[in-house]
């Protein structure tokens, strides 16, 4: 292993294993909910759906944050670091406050326009208040681990996150049922260990950075630097709308598998379930790669940035294709866990559960040729190019196949003079159709960033 690969696991492993936290910390919110009754699950499911509309948001600053001070690190430019710290972490808090006010005042509007139930509306809204009312400490946060990552400190934001959910797992057990002298909850008490959690890594974060034992360090001014403001958001910006287009076309996609029936739609949520699992490779070299192409370039080393990115492409390859040959070799063993078999329909959610990871399996390695070539643009601080192909790739190779090939067709026969058309009748392939297609745009979107990578004009991008 060469100096470039060992940087790259050296920040990727950290990441992998922040996620993997936050992907057990879900599992067990759903758990404790479920136990509460099907009016719970459906009253957080909804509220996280709300709460999921604002992350473009927060990923504006984070993205700008990130690709910057890797810049600035790499130029060894203290100063004008520590003033896109403070200035991202004033960005983040003042987006926050009106995301919070938006829960407050129009939760309640947004859950009966989903179709929600006034039963679950009330307890949804509920919810909502609470997880919103964290939500400036949690832009502040996720900026924070976003500018450490840029900087080359993976560490900190994965101690901070396993913290975080330690916190929050412990909390929902005592909240939600009430033991140990706590109120009972029920749902609500899930938002209020999420937001104790989100605070509690919020205030040893900024603990460690104002004391300097970190490698940032935050100085606090107290003042707003136009210019830098600037700069971050220019960045930013088109990650929040590329974000906000992947959100509306996941609603769209989703709204097209969920027509298949409620098998379908079960087999979709638990086959999405274990591929998150084995995709966690991929968001670990995606933070790395976009560390250290920034840092490359502020280093004026675009030729290092470059080879890192080539590393990164092999080293996921290898943990890509191992995933995909676990996935296409024993998809129904993955599966039967998240199943009971008492479940009428346990053969056929497992029969399709299983399809769907064999799809998506052969798709794997150019899924993680997504994460890191989107990372290294992201982080080279080129966050168009992304956003023109999320644009264009979803639309055109996801939904618009997944429609036409899960519902069929019919051209009706038709004379031209000479010429007689007899017709033609497609029929609808189902859910399948929609998987296949998911697919066909994971290998197009991979092949998109591969020719926008290869023109180079990344490597010259200002920031």
């Amino acid at each position: 292993m060469d100096e470039i690969q060992r940087r790259l696991w050296k920040l990727a492993w950290p990441a992998i294993m922040g996620n993997i936290s936050q992907t057990l910390l879900n599992i067990v919110d759903t758990i404790m909910v479920g136990h509460v009754g099907a009016l719970a699950i459906a009253a957080v499911g909804l509220g996280g759906q709300v709460s999921w509309f604002m992350m473009p948001i927060m990923a504006a600053v984070a993205t700008g944050s990130l690709a910057l001070i890797a810049r600035f690190v790499g130029a060894k430019d203290e100063e004008n670091a520590t003033l896109a710290l403070e200035q991202s972490l004033y960005l983040a808090f003042l987006l926050g406050v009106p995301v919070m006010l938006f829960g407050w005042l129009f939760g309640d509007d947004i859950l009966r326009i989903m179709g929600a139930s006034e039963s679950v509306v009330r307890l949804g809204y509920e919810y909502i208040k609470v997880l919103f009312a964290f939500y400036p400490i949690r832009f502040v946060s996720f900026t924070t681990m976003a500018a450490l990552r840029g900087a080359g400190d993976t560490k900190t934001p994965m101690k901070l996150g396993i913290l975080m959910n330690i916190i929050n797992a412990l909390l929902d057990y005592l909240l939600i049922f009430g033991k140990l002298g706590f109120p009972k909850l029920g749902p609500v008490g899930a938002a209020w260990a999420s937001g104790i959690g989100i605070t509690a890594a919020f205030l040893i974060g900024s603990y460690l950075l104002l004391s300097g034992r970190l490698v940032l360090r935050l100085k606090l001014s107290y003042s707003f630097h136009l210019e830098m403001a600037k700069r971050i958001l220019r960045v930013g910006i088109p990650t929040m709308v590329e974000r906000g287009l992947f959100s509306f076309y996941n609603f769209l996609y989703m709204s097209i598998v969920t027509r298949f029936g409620t098998v379908a739609l079960a087999a979709h949520q638990v086959g999405l379930r274990v591929e998150s699992i084995a995709y966690m490779p991929a968001f670990g070299f995606n933070v790395a790669t976009s560390a250290l192409v920034g840092q490359n370039l502020g280093a004026k080393r675009p030729d290092r940035a470059e080879r890192t990115v080539y590393e990164a492409l092999k080293m996921v390859g290898l943990f890509m294709t191992a995933m995909a040959f676990i996935l296409i070799a024993f998809p129904r063993y993955l599966v039967m866990p998240f199943l009971s078999s008492s479940d009428p329909n346990y053969s056929e959610v497992l029969r399709l559960a299983a399809i769907y990871l064999i799809i998506v399996g052969i798709s794997e390695i150019p899924l993680g040729w997504v994460f890191v070539l989107g990372g290294a643009l992201r982080g080279a601080g080129d966050t168009k190019s992304p956003m023109y192909i999320t644009a264009v790739s979803k639309l055109l190779f996801r939904i618009v196949p997944a429609y036409i090939l899960g519902f069929g067709f019919t051209i009706p026969a038709f004379d031209l003079g000479p010429l007689t058309f007899p017709g033609f009748t497609l029929h609808g392939l189902g859910v399948i159709a929609a998987w296949i297609a998911m697919s066909l745009e994971t290998f197009t979107t991979a092949g998109l960033l591969w020719y926008v990578f290869k023109r180079g004009k990344w490597k010259y991008v200002k920031v």
